[in-house]
């Protein structure tokens, strides 16, 4: 994990962003992943990649329910703080 505790909202959208090749300004908390943003099966495995490469890794059953930019965000920072 992070030593230094998670990273803002604005960091880790910004990195969402650039990993996916996402425009940033549609990285936003309420964003839906697949029906706002577009992406597939193949960029949710990507998304969640980049997360584990901030230290954080999410079971299955909790990946599967994460519906938006906010959801993801919320479910990493609760693990990259503990």
């Amino acid at each position: 994990m992070r030593s230094d505790g998670p990273l803002s909202f604005e960091s880790f959208a910004a990195r969402l962003s650039e990993g996916l090749d996402l425009e940033p300004d549609e990285v936003v908390a309420h964003a839906r992943l697949v029906e706002d943003l577009g992406l597939d099966s193949f960029d949710m495995v990507e998304a969640l990649t980049l997360v584990e490469e901030l230290g954080v890794r999410f079971p299955d059953d909790v990946a599967v329910g994460i519906d938006t930019v906010g959801d993801l965000y919320r479910e990493y920072e609760k693990r990259a703080s503990s």
